[in-house]
């Protein structure tokens, strides 16, 4: 049979008044497990050009359910200023996902890409098609007598 943990406490207790060698220690406790990464920042929209139609952030300030709040994402904040947060966007951390996902919508955001192009230039008239003035009559015969 083993010991339980009183019993070698008291065991160990007479080897050591008696002058004997000690038994081992108990093993050592496993170690704890290391700490989890820091979470990683969400990924940037595939597009910085455009908004991130997966973007939302449903909570008790924006039902994302409540038709009235466009699902909580981008389309919300279409025409506002989003540098500031509000609205249930209060840290930090909702402020810049915002920011990444919205650079559209967000009047405050300097998008990094240009406007689309407007429509192109009607193509010049290939020279044998271009229209041209009506020919000159023919020279008048002279009447006859």
């Amino acid at each position: 049979p083993g010991f339980g943990g009183s019993q070698m406490l008291a065991a160990s207790l007479a080897l050591l008044a008696s002058g004997g060698p000690l038994p081992p220690p108990f093993p050592p406790a496993s170690p704890a497990p290391p700490p989890s990464p820091p979470a990683l920042p969400p990924a940037p929209p595939s597009d910085p050009c455009s908004d991130d139609p997966a973007y939302a952030l449903c909570s008790s300030d924006c039902n994302c359910d409540d038709p009235r709040n466009k699902g909580c994402g981008c389309d919300y904040w279409r025409g506002y200023e989003c540098k500031d947060g509000g609205f249930g966007w209060n840290s930090e951390r909702e402020k810049a996902d915002l920011l990444r996902a919205c650079p559209v919508a967000c009047t405050d955001v300097v998008n990094p890409c240009p406007p689309p192009p407007g429509p192109p230039d009607p193509p010049p008239f290939p020279p044998d098609s271009a229209p041209q003035p009506p020919p000159n009559p023919p020279p008048s015969a002279p009447p006859s007598p």
